[in-house]
């Protein structure tokens, strides 16, 4: 099957559906509309990659991507795809909805429909154009998927929903840790760990003011920071001014095929996200077993339920965040080892990446209208 897949970024979890799909026998076309470069990130090998001729800065606006019609349209001419799959909404989607593309997939990436939706009139109108002119709609969890039926109601048979999950054993609690010269943890602390992006959608400044106020209770409590982003500097800045230096570790972002090394020295995660559709790395940390710490907002309530398997802490709220930090930190050897359990057995069931891939494969096959001979035992 040939198919045209349109986004805005080259971001991992694109790769990770590119991988599948070539995988599945797909022909695959990768375009990302915010460059006129090749991607500098490695892609299988199979995937073709079509660049732009127009340059759209990543969070432009759903009107700028008028200026790549044109060439979607001849691409879509010469490519002849049997489908589109395209996202966030408001980019790659409102694009190929523009180019009146059928069969057209329109994937959500959560924060497009959960955030971006509402920013303005411009937003809103390109999120409900997309989902209109949507042949079948693709999200990962329930919160989102609740979020476009407020714009348009899909049935069943149009939609396709799973967890961007993990890869059977890709995250445990049993492999190497970090070399010691890099992070040890120390016998009789707590490490949580936070892999966000520095971005106040995560809440990084919650995150410190909780942490802070937590340390000051509990000075066994460590920071343990894999990330980047626009409040970096304000990190710094942060821990320097509240002596949390030897406290606070900021890591920078790692390597995704060394997460899991990193998941293992911490004693349990922690996110204070403002909206966030499924969190990836909620499942990594419940994979490693670890117990977490996350705001009180739908999605995270579709995977969490104090106390069986960590805590919610009202969105924005500091204080409550502490609270929840030093219960997980006053935990009994027998309870640690019952949410350990629990949310390995809750992401091995629910979030098996290979498993819950072929839902995608079987709607590529609804939608083209016949057999595309897929390897579904992926």
């Amino acid at each position: 099957m040939r198919v045209l897949y349109l986004t805005d970024n080259s971001s991992v979890h694109n790769r990770r559906f590119l991988e599948k799909l070539v995988f599945a026998g797909c022909q695959v076309w990768f375009w990302n509309l915010t460059t006129t470069q090749a991607p500098e990130a490695e892609f299988p090998g199979a995937v073709q990659v079509v660049t732009s001729t127009k340059s759209v800065v990543p969070g432009a606006s759903p009107g700028q991507y008028r200026a790549l019609l044109p060439q979607l349209q001849s691409v879509l001419e010469e490519l002849q795809p049997a489908l589109v799959h395209a996202g966030p909404i408001q980019s790659g989607g409102y694009l190929a909805a523009l180019a009146n593309f059928h069969p057209m997939l329109l994937m959500s990436w959560g924060s497009d429909l959960l955030v971006e939706s509402r920013r303005n009139s411009e937003w809103r109108q390109a999120t409900e154009f997309a989902l209109l002119k949507a042949d079948a709609f693709f999200c990962d969890c329930d919160t989102v998927r609740k979020r476009a039926d407020s714009f348009r109601v899909f049935s069943d048979s149009q939609v396709v929903q799973f967890p961007w999950g993990l890869k059977q054993g890709a995250f445990s609690p049993i492999g190497p840790l970090p070399a010691g010269d890099r992070f040890t943890r120390r016998a009789g602390t707590t490490t949580f760990i936070y892999t966000r992006s520095y971005d106040p959608l995560y809440g990084t400044d919650i995150l410190l003011d909780a942490f802070a106020k937590a340390h000051r209770a509990n000075r066994s409590l460590r920071l343990l920071l894999l990330g980047s982003g626009s409040q970096s500097q304000g990190i710094r800045s942060y821990v320097q001014a509240h002596d949390l230096n030897d406290a606070v570790f900021m890591m920078g972002s790692q390597p995704a095929e060394e997460l899991p090394m990193w998941f293992r020295a911490a004693d349990a995660y922690v996110s204070c996200a403002r909206s966030d559709g499924t969190s990836i790395s909620l499942l990594e940390a419940m994979a490693t077993g670890l117990p977490v710490v996350v705001t009180d907002i739908p999605s995270n309530r579709e995977w969490v339920a104090e106390p069986d398997n960590g805590w919610l802490a009202p969105p924005g709220s500091a204080e409550g965040v502490a609270d929840r930090m030093l219960r997980v930190a006053r935990l009994a050897p027998q309870d640690r080892k019952a949410i350990s359990e629990c949310n390995q057995r809750v992401v091995a069931e629910r979030a098996d990446w290979d498993k819950n891939f072929t839902r995608l494969l079987g709607m590529y096959e609804r939608l083209v209208g016949c057999s595309a001979g897929f390897e579904l035992s992926l």
